[in-house]
């Protein structure tokens, strides 16, 4: 009879353990999906007048919370040109699709597609602009 108690109480142990670990994965994965997360939605347009570029891209927020690009960066590595991103509006809800924009002085002429990235609080998103 203490026997058969022994397994039944080390069984509740068990399921005890097994359910505050799924619980534990559950939380975590919970926390980090209730973040923005910003996608290109369609083409990144650069344009110039001279030796200044404008860039203007649609970032639309697939998250499941806002997003606020008031400190968005646009970076393009190959040009070493860096340059703040304003959006509009700044604060993306989920959902939704924010045009950007961007300006820029580069001595480099940048006739063909350029790879730039976004830097926000979120982390760092690949653009491709096309040049008009």
């Amino acid at each position: 009879m203490s026997e058969e108690v022994g397994r039944s109480i080390m069984l509740i142990i068990t399921l005890a353990v097994v359910s505050l670990i799924g619980f534990f994965i559950y939380q975590v994965a919970s926390t980090t999906t209730s973040r923005p997360v910003l996608v290109q939605a369609g083409d990144a347009v650069l344009t110039s007048s001279g030796n200044t570029y404008s860039v203007i891209l649609w970032l639309q927020n697939a998250g499941s919370s806002s997003a606020d690009l008031t400190s968005a960066t646009l970076v393009i590595n190959n040009y070493n040109v860096s340059a703040p991103l304003t959006c509009s509006p700044a604060i993306i809800p989920s959902g939704a699709t924010a045009t950007c924009r961007a300006s820029f002085a580069s001595t480099s002429a940048i006739t063909t597609a350029a790879t730039g990235y976004i830097v926000t609080r979120y982390g760092v998103y690949k653009v491709v602009m096309v040049r008009s």
